[in-house]
Order: structure tokens, then C-alpha cells, then sequence
């Protein structure tokens, strides 16, 4: 071995000329060296290593002092920084930063400098705070690997097709034609229809095309689908009718012949296939940068099937490079000669690529991707203050304007344009790697701007005395609701420093304030979970519902209650079809879909309910929270049982999104381990053989799928222990558990 080579380096293959001559002597094998990031006992054995120091093979081994890292070069790139500085405090007592990937003051084994690197929002980050539960969430504890393996992998029962890099790879198993997809398309009233429960569900957060003028473009379309119709359209419409197909209901799906999981997927297919054949490199256009904002919302609700989650990092940083280069960051002032209409759009698209980059942040624990940008805020007009001229083409009406005061179509996106800068400086605080600690002070100004921010947008989404149309009031209520769930993402990762051990003591108003914004989440998840018609998924792999084998232990607590009055709405449509539209418990403005497009922020808030129920922080800031002021809103002050309530509805709603995609099964494993945990400490028992039966449940509830004997016969032939799965073993929460936290 090379001796200026430091210790634990290996070779990982040679490479030997076979031409060379005998006479020139020996060949020389070039050598590539990598770093080994588990211990060297673990290394050589071939084994899983869970990075401590001293890590659990070597502690069971017997050999504690043998577990040893390998350093790093002598390059000045490669040094580690201190560890002194890990251990004191800012000058102002609040938690300090090291100078390298470091924003929290915890032990310093390589995983953990994985997560911190994640940021504070991602969920690593946060679960690891359970010191007793991390081990198992990992898989990490030796007694409970296997079987945390075994379950683990029920993921892969999950289709997975070759949509890595949808939408700019090509489809290897799709061989339609252009006309031929333009031929297998449903009927046009059920595409139609898709198109207005897409405007319904999608438009109020994230308004990237105006209603109006799709429609006469859809029009115009179907007059002559085999017209000159450019492939960047065509890909945004069916990326539209793929999300589509997520809120509308079974019978619309139905009536298409197809199942909504072979629609989804024959849309998504066929949005790649056009914008493979448009120009999206050499002139994209704005269809071009709405297909790809459609494509990271699709990944962020986690309907693109084996979607990982640095394939929606690498989608968002691209989308926002390519908007840079069309210049939609920059003040349409500065192009004089943009019509009016094309510059409110340009406005309207830049505030939701900057939404959308908030979504990806959040969930990554990563920054904005762009800070600098002058784009200015949509005008405060109604969608249909756009007319079309013949001559001009769609213009402004130049009747009078409303006042800034008066809610219009474009007070959310207003709003926003207010939001996102504070939101933008926050998480790039919360989140940066290399960036100072920032001292209490700052969080608690942030606080109080966030939300002075959200009473400010609540006073100007308020209903209006002469407001008594159903569909603005339900579509304010949409919104409002989802910036708070927003905002209070953003205080969670704001406060997340200080409501950590040992200085949640110390500062006590950001553990209330963790549990105050956690139990809005959760409330605001409870609320678009059951008061709105539920999303229509494609059935990924089975129903996990009780209904379909489940548990009796995962019953749902309630029903949601369907409304004595059903809304009407004014969308009008071919009555010669059932649409669905009107049906008694559907909103006009359905929010179901919200809660896939949410789900991080709503097991974040989980996983700190979990932790505050583990420090019984309920107990120690108790006073705090009764006498905590409300901000005027009917709302009881969270106490023990108020969390485990919640708590528990949350947990049922999880268990129903695991079925729509893998990611999400797997954050239902994670929030399910956390509570076996819980379960397990506050009863006084081990956790081991609580977490075996939780397993035992997991299983039984995804294979006992009535609907799907194929799947079942899989299933066994993959895992032959299934046989003797006892019924009825989902871990649940027993009678005893929430008064005695």
C-alpha cells in the first residue's frame, strides 16, 4: 500500500494495459481511492454500520475501542473543523453553528452531519430528536434490523415505472404516435370535465393559468385536434388532465373505460412524449415553464411513480433556471412593449415557481434556489377583467379598478408576493450550512412578522357583508388555510434551534410555539381531510383502510359530516353525462388534494407533537399555554389530551395516504415506529416487542387486500412468514395511553 496514503483507503479496482510487453516490466494497476464513511470493523467484516462512535456492531462485539473512522486527508479542503465550538453557546445563550454543515449542536457522527446538511425543516432532522425512537426508525438496533427490513421492503410492492426523470427523459415503454394519443383520448365532455375539477382544486394556490383563456384554447382545439396545435400546449394539457384525475371522482373515471390509475399514468406518458417534441431547449415559452411547474407539483404529491426526492430537487433547479432565462424574475417594467395581459402572467408564473421552490425547501431541508429577483407583484384585478379583442387579442379592461383593499382573484398571489421574501430569508437561515447562528432576537422579530404577515392576509381574505356567493368564500377558506399551513412550517423550522435540549429551558417560548404551530397544522390537516370530498387516487397497491382488512385498531375516530345544504356551482356541462360536479358532498373547491401536497408539513408537526408528549412539555409549560394570548380565535389552549387527540386523527389520516405512493408508506412506517416508541416509555414496557406487533400489523393491513388476490399470492411467495401474521395486531393506542402522558 501506498504509504502516503492515509489509513482505511482502498482500492476498488485496477486497471492493467493487456498490450504491454513483457520487457517493460510489471504493470503499474491505477488505483481509485474512496472514503470509507462507516467504522473500519464494519468496513472489513462487510456489515451495516450505524456511524456512531462507538457504533452498536462494535459495542456487541465487545470491542468498543476498536471502532475507528478514517480521517481524512492532510488537505487543507479536507480538514474537520472543531468540535469545541459545538459544545458552547453564542454569546446570547442560544444554540451555536459550527462554521461547516453544523446547525445544531449534536454528536458528531457522520450520519448526523448527513442530516444537518438536510437542513432543520427535513424530516431527519426533527426525528432524531427522539433519542430513544431514532435507532428504530433507522433500523439501526440489532434486534430489530431484520424485521424492520421485512417491512421496509413492502415498499417495493409499489409499481415503479421508468419515470426517474420525467418529464425530460424519454419514455422507453411508450410507442404512441402523436395522432394516435390525440385518437385514444376520452371523450370530450370527461376531458372537459377533468380540465374544470383541475381549475376547481388547483387554482385557488397556485394560479398558473388563467381559466378564461384555456378555455378558449381547449375550444379552438377541439374544433381541429389534428391542427397545428404545438406540442407544448399538448403536454400542458394532459399534465393538467393527470392532475385532474387525482380530485375527480370514481364514476367520472369510469365513464372513460379506463381506471384512474391507467388514466393517470397514459397522461403522464403522453405530457412527456410532447414536451420531448417541443422546443423546450432552443425557444421554451411560458406553456413550457407551466408544464414544468406542473411536473414538480406532481412530485411533490408524490404521483409520479418511483420518485425520489433529489430527483424533485434537481426538477426545481431547473425549472427555475430556465424561468431566469426567459427573465419572468425581472420587473416587466423593464420590457416596454410586453401587452399588458402577457405581462400579468409572466407575474403570476414567477410566484408560483417561488411557491413551488418553498415546497421543495421545506421538504429538502435545502435553500431557495433564487434570492436575487425584482419581479413585481400581479395587479389587484378579476380574472374576467381580461377581455379578448379581435384586434389586440386579450387586454385589460380599462374599466374602473378595485381598490387594494378589496379581495379579487389576485389576492392570494398579493399576498404571496408580500410572504415569499420573509419566507425566502427564514428558511435560508434555518436551512444554510455556513451561514452564522442567528441570536434570539431574530426569531423572535420573525415571529412576530409572521404573524402580523398572516392576520394581514386573514383581514384581507375575510368574507365580505355583500359577499354571498358560495365559491368565494369556500375558495378564500382554501386559501387562507393554506398559508397557514405555510407559515407555520416556516415557525416550526424557525423555533426548531431553541425548543431543542438543553435550551428549551432556556427559552421557552419556542417549545410553545412549536406546539402551538404543530397543533395548527394538524387541525388544518384535520379540516381538508374531512370536510371536503376525498381525493380519488389510483389504487397503488391495495386499500389500507379497515374496510379492506385493516386493523380495528386504526378505525377512523369520527365521519366527517356532510353539509345540510349541498353548494351548487355555475360551471356548466353537457348534461347528458354524470360528471360528478354536482353531487351532495363534493366542495366546490376540493382541498382533499391539499393533504398529498402537504404531507412533510403535517408528520413534521407530527413528529414534534410526539417529542412534546415524550419531554411531557404539556406538563412543564403548562401556565404558558393557558395564559398564552390566542390571537382572538375560538380556540382552546392545547393541553395534554387536546395533543394526544389530535394526535391520534393525524395517525388515522396517515395511514390512509400510505397507500398512494411509496414515500408516503414510508413516512406512515416512521410516524408508526415514533408512536410504538411513545407508546412503549410512557407505559413503562420495552419497546422491542411493541414495535414486533406494530410490524405484524403493518403487514397484515397491506396484504390483506380483498381486491387484489394477485397481489396477495405475491406477497406470500415473497414473504412466506406472512402464514402466521395473528389478526388484528396493528399497533394501536390503548385506553390508558393519553391520560398518563
Amino acid at each position: 500500500m501506498d504509504p502516503d496514503q492515509p489509513g482505511g483507503f482502498f482500492s476498488t479496482f485496477s486497471i492493467v494495459d493487456p498490450a504491454a510487453s513483457a520487457q517493460e516490466g510489471p504493470s503499474r494497476p491505477q488505483r481509485r481511492n474512496r472514503r470509507v464513511f462507516v467504522c473500519i470493523p464494519c468496513h472489513r467484516r462487510k456489515l451495516k454500520c450505524d456511524k456512531a462512535q462507538p457504533c452498536s456492531r462494535c459495542i456487541q462485539a465487545g470491542s468498543p475501542g476498536e471502532c475507528v473512522y478514517q480521517r481524512g486527508t492532510s488537505s487543507r479542503h479536507n480538514e474537520e473543523p472543531s468540535t469545541d465550538a459545538e459544545d458552547t453557546l453564542p454569546v446570547r445563550g442560544g444554540p451555536q453553528r459550527s462554521s461547516q454543515a453544523s446547525i445544531t449542536p449534536v454528536p458528531s457522527d457522520t450520519s448526523e452531519r448527513k442530516a444537518r446538511l438536510s437542513g432543520v425543516s427535513h424530516w431527519a432532522a426533527i426525528a432524531r430528536e427522539f433519542e430513544e425512537a431514532w435507532p428504530f426508525i433507522m433500523g439501526a438496533d440489532q434486534q430489530w434490523e431484520s424485521r424492520h427490513n421485512q417491512i421496509q421492503s413492502l415498499k417495493f410492492l409499489f409499481p415503479s415505472r421508468l419515470m426517474s426523470n420525467f418529464p425530460l427523459g424519454g419514455v422507453s415503454d411508450f410507442s404512441q404516435t402523436r395522432a394516435q394519443i390525440l385518437e385514444n383520448l376520452p371523450p370530450q365532455p370527461i376531458v372537459d370535465a377533468l380540465i374544470q375539477y383541475y381549475f376547481r382544486a388547483f387554482g385557488p394556490t397556485h394560479q398558473l393559468i388563467h381559466p378564461q383563456i384555456f378555455d378558449q384554447e381547449l375550444r379552438a382545439f377541439w374544433v381541429d385536434t389534428n391542427g397545428q396545435t404545438s406540442e407544448g400546449w399538448l403536454a400542458q394539457l394532459c399534465m393538467m388532465l393527470a392532475l385532474g384525475c387525482q380530485v375527480a371522482p370514481d364514476r367520472l373515471l369510469g365513464a372513460a373505460g379506463r381506471s384512474a390509475h391507467d388514466l393517470t399514468d397514459f397522461f403522464l406518458d403522453a405530457a412527456q412524449f410532447f414536451f420531448a417534441g417541443s422546443s423546450y431547449f432552443a425557444m421554451p415559452t411560458l406553456a413550457t415553464v407551466r408544464l414544468l411547474c406542473l411536473a414538480v407539483l406532481a412530485r411533490i404529491m408524490e404521483i409520479i411513480k418511483g420518485s425520489e426526492m433529489a430527483h424533485l430537487v434537481f426538477l426545481m433547479g431547473f425549472l427555475t433556471r430556465l424561468a431566469m432565462t426567459m427573465h419572468l424574475h425581472r420587473a416587466t417594467s423593464l420590457c416596454q412593449e410586453m401587452p399588458p395581459f402577457e405581462s400579468e402572467m409572466r407575474k403570476r408564473i414567477w410566484i408560483t415557481i417561488q411557491l413551488l421552490d418553498l415546497h421543495v425547501a421545506m421538504r429538502t431541508g435545502t435553500s431557495f434556489l433564487q434570492r436575487d429577483y425584482d419581479a413585481d407583484a400581479p395587479l389587484n384585478v378579476n380574472d374576467d377583467d381580461f377581455i379578448f379583442s379581435p384586434e389586440h387579442g386579450w387586454v385589460l379592461d380599462p374599466g374602473p379598478w378595485v381598490s387594494s383593499q378589496e379581495p379579487t382573484d389576485s389576492s392570494f398571489q398579493i399576498i404571496l408576493a408580500r410572504l415569499l421574501p420573509l419566507l425566502t430569508e427564514i428558511m435560508n437561515t434555518v436551512n444554510s450550512p455556513t451561514l452564522p447562528p442567528f441570536e434570539y432576537e431574530k426569531v423572535q422579530a420573525w415571529t412576530v412578522q409572521l404573524s402580523q404577515e398572516l392576520q394581514d392576509a386573514e383581514s384581507l381574505l375575510a368574507i365580505r357583508p355583500h359577499d354571498h356567493q358560495a365559491e368565494r368564500r369556500e375558495r378564500r377558506a382554501v386559501q387562507m388555510n393554506f398559508l397557514s399551513v405555510i407559515v407555520h412550517r416556516a415557525l416550526l423550522a424557525l423555533h426548531h434551534e431553541y425548543a431543542r435540549e438543553p435550551y428549551s429551558q432556556q427559552f421557552p417560548d419556542s417549545t410553545v410555539a412549536i406546539i402551538e404551530s404543530s397543533l395548527a397544522l394538524l387541525r388544518t390537516q384535520h379540516t381538508w381531510h374531512h370536510t371536503s370530498a376525498p381525493i380519488r387516487h389510483p389504487a397503488r397497491f391495495c386499500d389500507l383502510s379497515a374496510e379492506a382488512g385493516g386493523s380495528k385498531g386504526t378505525q377512523p375516530l369520527y365521519e366527517p359530516s356532510v353539509p345540510e345544504t349541498p353548494p351548487t356551482t355555475s360551471l356548466q356541462l353537457p348534461l347528458d353525462l354524470d360528471l360528478g360536479l354536482d353531487e351532495p358532498s363534493a366542495s366546490l373547491f376540493p382541498s382533499a388534494w391539499l393533504v398529498d401536497l402537504c404531507h412533510d408539513d403535517f408528520s413534521a408537526a407530527t413528529f414534534y407533537i410526539i417529542l412534546a408528549l415524550r419531554r411531557r412539555e404539556f406538563d412543564k409549560h403548562n401556565a404558558t399555554l393557558q395564559h398564552r394570548p390566542r390571537n382572538k380565535l375560538p380556540l382552546p389552549a392545547p393541553s395534554r389530551l387536546t395533543a394526544y387527540t389530535m394526535l391520534k386523527q393525524a395517525i388515522n389520516i396517515f395511514q390512509e395516504l400510505a397507500r398512494h405512493s411509496r414515500p408516503q408508506f414510508e413516512e406512515f412506517i416512521r410516524l408508526q415506529v415514533s408512536m410504538g416508541c411513545l407508546h412503549s416509555l410512557v407505559k413503562g414496557e420495552p419497546i422491542l416487542p411493541t414495535l414486533l406487533t406494530m410490524a405484524d400489523g403493518i403487514e397484515q393491513m397491506v396484504f390483506r387486500c380483498r381486491n387484489n388476490v394477485v397481489l396477495w399470492e405475491q406477497a406470500r411467495r415473497q414473504f412466506p412468514h406472512l402464514d402466521s401474521v395473528r389478526p388484528d395486531t396493528m399497533f394501536g393506542f390503548g385506553p390508558g395511553l393519553g391520560p398518563q402522558m
